[in-house]
């Protein structure tokens, strides 16, 4: 076996949770270490032979037993920075984009060998590039002429007058200053050892640039013991904690990840969300968390030929519904039920099974309402054969090409995103950050028929809303939460561009069994609960999609 040992300099810890941005991450997920290790062998360039093979090593030996104490976690107050872009910045950064995007579509244009489509593309490419020297000329002028604009732009780009972005640094002050993470049935050859011990020896920084540390392979006894003050999270089918940890192709996916956002774009660190179990740590009382854990998310894309299909938030049931029967014809012939909702003998499973969820731009007053993507959420409590299974028939789907037909003229092309997005609506953590105030997205399918709310009469109209906002109470502690504080029905959603409850009635659109009221909602717990909140009779199909609200947050 071998192991790697992690001493905090300093004695803290600052970095965020991936999940909440307002919380510390603690212990250290083997995903940042992985990562901390490919940003230190490339400070100088490209990866040494070696070191890139020992990489791909480590990243074959699967998810790490983890040992770190106790720790004791701070806040810390923000720090704001400024924003590294300014309008005139900008203006020439897309129109670089513009010219990019033009000299491919000319280059395909080419290999068609359509003499008018090329025409076109040539006149789109001298557009692009003509725009583009018009900006570069505004960017560097120097022609002794200080008009208003002018002045306004160079102002712009001086550090004290950008926009201020809050910079969050929580932090754990641990018990004890190290961290040691152990992978039992890994054993390096020679050349492996020298070229892992030469990086790890490397490290000088672990999460926030703040948080500096010495490392050390070491080679524990061939029995595996929790080091003397440490407490032990282990790799498990089910478990309390999820850490961030790495697979085969790692290495790959970050590098890929870097050319996309050349460490100044939004990212999101591409991993593998692993269940891990602990034991023996004291740790504060767990939020509250429901049924559902893990997710794949997937984000439409354009076709080779055409544009994006730019989905209605009210297909919802549709385009899941979709996926599902797309991915159960990758199944076999003995789906696991974790995946179509049905035991062996057909009858409907009595525990939870994947949730299916449209993601769709809401929220700002430039909100589209279109959806994005789709995510795949697993129950948290899922048995890895099965959570193979669904990854096994995910990845046939991406091999056939993620193309999801709804009818005969609309189809949806997609991808899974494994090396994350900047686009807030396909964050998992949009839509899992804990909250005491949530509000619908899609509205809740009731399980129950609360009567006429639209009576005529207002006694019954107000019987009728106090019965479905006691359906949905209950349909949270039926997901695992506790009861609300309150909640509030409406037609309308509180986010800007999501449809009214009519337009995705009824639910279910076909088929037998009772039609629902669907109906908007605004949700307020005692404390903080974790996402994902979907909530009623369509919450498999992405129908009772919530989201964080901050409208009456202090």
């Amino acid at each position: 076996m071998v192991a790697i040992d992690v001493d905090l300099l300093t004695g803290r810890y600052v970095a965020t949770r991936f999940d909440d941005r307002s919380a510390v991450e603690w212990p250290p997920h083997p995903a940042r270490l992985f990562s901390a290790f490919v940003a230190t062998a490339k400070e100088h360039g490209d990866l040494p032979e070696g070191v890139a093979r020992a990489l791909e090593w480590l990243e074959d030996q699967g998810p790490p037993h983890v040992f770190a104490s106790e720790a004791e976690a701070r806040a810390g107050a923000d720090h704001y920075v400024a924003e590294n872009t300014t309008r005139v910045l900008a203006d020439w950064s897309a129109a670089e984009e513009n010219e990019a995007e033009a000299l491919a579509a000319l280059k395909e244009a080419e290999r068609a060998g359509d003499a008018k489509v090329i025409r076109r593309a040539r006149s789109a490419v001298n557009r692009a590039r003509k725009t583009l020297d018009q900006h570069i000329a505004k960017a560097i002028a120097d022609d002794g002429k200080a008009n208003a604009s002018a002045c306004a732009a160079a102002r712009e780009m001086l550090p004290e007058h950008r926009g201020k972005q809050p910079r969050p640094a929580p932090s754990v002050t641990p018990h004890e200053p190290r961290i040691r993470y152990l992978w039992p049935d890994a054993w390096p050859d020679g050349s492996t050892r020298q070229a892992l011990d030469t990086l790890v020896r490397s490290l000088v920084r672990l999460g926030h640039s703040s948080t500096l540390v010495a490392c050390r392979v070491v080679e524990p006894e061939r029995e595996v013991k929790t080091p003397a003050g440490l407490h032990a999270w282990v790799p498990a089918d089910s478990g309390e904690e999820r850490l961030r940890t790495v697979a085969p192709g790692q290495l790959e996916r970050l590098e890929r990840a870097y050319a996309r956002h050349q460490g100044v774009e939004p990212r999101v660190l591409p991993a593998i969300h692993q269940p891990y179990a602990h034991a023996g740590c004291k740790r504060a009382t767990p939020l509250p968390s429901s049924v559902f854990g893990e997710w794949l998310v997937l984000r439409e894309i354009a076709p080779e030929r055409g544009r994006r299909l730019g989905l209605r938030l009210t297909r919802t049931e549709d385009a899941t519904r979709a996926l599902r029967a797309a991915l159960l014809e990758r199944a076999g012939d003995l789906p696991p039920g974790v995946l179509s909702g049905r035991a062996p003998d057909g009858a409907p499973l009595d525990r939870s099974h994947a949730a299916f969820l449209a993601l769709a731009d809401v929220g700002s007053r430039h909100a589209s309402g279109a959806v994005l993507g789709f995510a795949i959420v697993l129950p948290r409590k899922i048995a890895s054969e099965d959570r193979h299974t669904l990854l096994r028939a995910v990845g046939q789907l991406e091999r056939n090409g993620l193309s999801i037909v709804l009818s005969r003229d609309s189809r949806l092309v997609l991808e899974r995103v494994v090396d994350g997005d900047p686009r807030i609506t396909l964050d998992p953590a949009t839509w899992t950050r804990p909250a005491r105030h949530w509000a619908t997205v899609t509205p809740i399918a009731l399980d129950q028929n609360p009567g006429n709310l639209l009576a005529r009469d207002p006694a019954a109209a107000e019987a009728a809303a106090a019965r479905a906002e006691d359906i949905v109470a209950r349909a949270c502690e039926h997901i695992g939460l506790p009861r609300p504080n309150w909640v509030q029905v409406m037609r309308r959603s509180l986010f800007d561009a999501a449809p009214e409850a009519q337009r995705f009635m009824p639910y279910p659109r076909s088929g037998p069994g009772p039609k629902r009221v669907c109906v908007h909602a605004e949700i307020c717990f005692e404390e903080p609960v974790p996402g994902p909140l979907v909530l009623g009779a369509g919450r498999y199909f992405g129908v009772g999609l919530c989201r964080g609200s901050r409208r009456h947050e202090d």
